[in-house]
């Protein structure tokens, strides 16, 4: 968990001010209330600190924390003086050197606020996966456990531009010539109205099952269109919930358009150059992820179009 301290402060922020994740969250505490009641709690991140405070309520003989210092605080500061007071506590140091106080060697539930933007960026995907394997006992939980990734078209949003140096370092050390480009993605929010193909189910991670390489992949897509219109970027969102083994998915929130917006923003993917797509016609193309250490917010993309067919309506 290495996320810069102001990065950090700016997540639970964003987390604690967000109304639609905090009441998502809420409902399943209170939903499945008994799974937690005696049980050992780790929370992965401890991003807002609103998951240990849930599952101190709830019951939990022993929550523990790792990952964010100041929200710890806020929630060993929420039951001081209180019979709950020995219960939060909070460990210090990398995920990978720490041991479990009091003895302890495994854990009955993790929790995390662990999806990032595209659910991979800025995310503790790793972190979760490395603490299931260490500390879960056999038939744990984790909440939540599943982020449903989705592709969908619009035709144009604001894009910002970047100074970039275009002269060559191997040619011309030192020396610079700077003009603005537009930049190739941000994060942000897109409107309903701006939709203009249907949406794509790109990959469904569930965190009880998934692999530490699953955040690295390429998967074909095809995009529907809903009117003729240009299409100029695609915009990429989650849905995230919970899933029972050989149980039916339950969404706890959306980042999706046509949802309000929440702490987690959607990923937008411009085109330099707009292809017209008409109503019913599918657009068919191949979306990458790629974990790379050296890059922005350690993410790679690629994107690339193919055919496109059209449909019957």
């Amino acid at each position: 968990m290495d996320l810069e301290k102001n990065l950090l402060r700016e997540m639970a922020d964003s987390m604690l001010n967000d109304v639609i994740s905090t009441r998502a969250y809420e409902w399943v505490f209170k939903r499945y209330e008994r799974l937690f009641k005696d049980k050992i709690v780790l929370d992965v991140g401890c991003r807002s600190g609103l998951l240990s405070l849930m599952s101190v309520e709830a019951g939990a003989v022993k929550v523990m924390a790792l990952g964010n210092r100041e929200s710890a605080e806020f929630v060993s500061k929420a039951f001081i003086g209180t019979e709950k007071e020995d219960i939060f506590e909070f460990i210090d140091g990398d995920i990978h050197e720490i041991v479990l106080p009091c003895g302890l060697k495994k854990v009955d539930i993790i929790v995390s606020e662990w999806v990032g933007h595209s659910v991979f960026v800025d995310s503790l995907f790793k972190e979760v996966i490395f603490a299931r394997e260490k500390w879960l006992v056999k038939g744990g939980f984790i909440i939540p456990n599943v982020a449903q990734l989705f592709v969908c078209g619009i035709a144009d949003h604001p894009r910002k531009t970047v100074e970039v140096n275009i002269l060559p370092q191997s040619d011309y050390p030192g020396r610079s010539y700077m003009v603005r480009e537009p930049v190739s993605l941000i994060e942000d929010y897109v409107a309903k109205e701006q939709l203009i193909t249907e949406k794509y189910l790109l990959k469904t991670i569930d965190l009880c099952t998934a692999h530490i390489n699953d955040e690295s992949f390429r998967v074909p897509f095809k995009l529907r269109g809903l009117r003729d219109s240009q299409l100029g970027a695609v915009v990429l969102y989650s849905d995230i919930g919970l899933c029972r083994p050989r149980g039916k998915f339950r969404l706890m929130f959306s980042t999706g358009p046509k949802r309000p917006r929440t702490y987690v923003r959607q990923t937008i993917l411009f085109m330099d150059n707009p292809v017209e797509v008409a109503k019913c016609e599918l657009v068919i193309g191949e979306l990458g992820m790629y974990y790379k250490p050296d890059e922005h917010r350690e993410v790679e993309y690629s994107f690339s179009l193919g055919s496109s067919t059209v449909a019957n309506p």
